[in-house]
């Protein structure tokens, strides 16, 4: 069975039907892949956090602000309410400016966001993780690597997109500061 994933245009959302969401007129081709890789991320979480008995709160748009995450969630366990954004990178490492490269550019973001005043104004919460999904374990790996230097912290959460799909609830998570020592899990929160 052959599936195929279509995005509207500007000019269907202004045909008049009650359809809301965002079109695909001015972002690349590849825009629908990385769409479609953040929904299979919100269905596996979905079906976790129902296994689990948490609450999931969802959001895909309205997001821009300091920051400009792909999505935005939070888990609510009897120890409290989680927050986190999501980056679905799916480049390698590249677009330098300044010898720095775009990936590093928009850690360095949620970074310097991590318990910040402006976050708290934003969000009406200081803390959060961020995760960052990746192709393989290879660019996840290097993109580690990299990281170590300038975020040892454990905001961030990467992963690979076979992980999350083999078990999205399985320790897959991998920090700057201990990825050599241990991974993550939404169980660990």
């Amino acid at each position: 069975m052959t599936s195929f994933v279509y995005g509207l245009s500007d000019k269907a959302l202004r045909s008049g039907l009650d359809l809301s969401g965002k079109t695909f007129d001015e972002h690349s081709e590849r825009t629908l892949d990385h769409e479609l890789e953040i929904s299979y991320f919100h269905i596996e979480l979905k079906k976790l956090c129902a296994k689990q008995g948490w609450e999931l709160y969802w959001q895909q748009k309205d997001l821009k602000c300091t920051i400009s995450p792909d999505t935005y969630f939070a888990i609510t366990k009897p120890k409290g309410t989680f927050h986190f954004f999501v980056e679905v990178e799916r480049a390698k490492i590249g677009n330098y400016k300044n010898g720095e490269p775009s990936i590093m550019r928009k850690l360095s973001k949620y970074y310097d966001y991590y318990n910040s005043d402006q976050c708290q104004k934003e969000w009406n919460f200081r803390l959060f993780r961020t995760i960052v999904i990746q192709r393989t374990d290879e660019r996840r790996d290097n993109l580690l690597k990299a990281a170590t230097s300038q975020f040892n912290h454990r905001t961030f959460w990467l992963t690979t997109e076979p992980l999350y799909k083999q078990h999205v609830g399985a320790e897959i998570f991998k920090t700057p500061k201990d990825y050599e020592q241990r991974s993550y899990s939404f169980l660990d929160i």
